[in-house]
């Protein structure tokens, strides 16, 4: 399918900031599906994607290597391993995955308990400032 619309004329670049917090895995799932679905496209338009995945609140427990000793202690995953192949393939496409260090303070996430291709920031928040004023559209994903 192609685009119906000429959205994508003149465009060469599309940068965007992704901002999740869901902790449901069924949703989380999906909306990863939707960013790499967005990637295929605009390469399908000529468009290069430039993107930011910000991590903040119940999603960090999909990127803890172990909940034990945090917040989220005691939950099942299912679709767990399905959803570090999603993120490992958006990295390799190219999508930067930020987790904030604050939101993991407050749910006992350590440091160095979280997957190897995440970046960690102090304030995701404020990365989200400076990317929008760099002219990246802020993507509220719930």
């Amino acid at each position: 399918m192609t685009a119906q619309t000429n959205d994508f004329a003149g465009l060469k670049e599309a940068r965007a900031v992704w901002d999740f917090s869901t902790g449901d895995e069924k949703i989380f799932l999906e909306r990863l599906g939707l960013v790499k679905n967005s990637i295929e496209i605009l390469r399908r338009n000529g468009v290069t994607p430039r993107y930011v995945m910000l991590l903040r609140g119940a999603v960090l427990k999909f990127v803890a290597k172990s909940v034990d000793r945090t917040s989220f202690a005691g939950e099942r995953f299912e679709k767990l391993d399905r959803i570090h192949a999603e993120l490992e393939e958006l990295a390799r496409l190219g999508v930067k995955i930020e987790a904030c260090l604050y939101a993991m303070n407050k749910r006992g996430v350590a440091a160095d308990n979280v997957l190897a291709l995440v970046v960690l920031e102090e304030n995701v928040f404020a990365n989200a400032i400076a990317l929008q004023n760099s002219g990246y559209a802020f993507m509220q994903v719930d």
